[in-house]
């Protein structure tokens, strides 16, 4: 948008200049409420100009805070994930090794328990190969 200084067009200053030389005085003070107006557009103009850079300012600057808030709600999502798949991947270890622990010792106490079916086993075949073999033998004596 043109500012101010665009506003006068080269020459016309010049010629608005002789033409108030060759004006009479009459029409001079008819000219002064006109230059008055002018005058009053142009600092109008001015300021309008002025509060269009810093309405365009303020967009740009808000702009620039929306991206600002954008990127850290990104970083701060990007961290919250981080944290909580290294919170799953521990939880994922610990479960592990609590189900590795739960199965050692479930397979150490079925080991032990067979041993010990066996070995009550081994001891009911004895008695029961004793007893068969003194009828056996009881029952040759007869």
């Amino acid at each position: 948008m043109p500012g101010p200084e665009e506003l006068v067009v080269p020459g016309v200053k010049e010629q608005a200049e002789q033409q108030a030389k060759k004006v009479p005085p009459k029409i001079a003070q008819a000219a002064d409420p006109l230059d008055e107006i002018r005058q009053r557009a142009v600092t109008a103009y001015t300021a309008y100009i002025e509060a269009e850079r810093q309405v365009e300012k303020a967009y740009k600057e808000q702009e620039q805070q929306a991206e600002k808030a954008y990127e850290q709600t990104k970083e701060r999502a990007r961290k919250a994930c981080e944290e909580g798949v290294a919170r799953a991947l521990k939880i994922r270890e610990e479960v592990e090794l609590k189900a590795k622990n739960a199965c050692e010792e479930s397979v150490a106490q079925a080991l032990k328990i067979r041993e010990e079916v066996e070995l009550e086993a081994a001891k009911v075949r004895g008695e029961s190969l004793e007893r068969t073999w003194a009828i056996f033998t009881q029952s040759r004596r007869q």
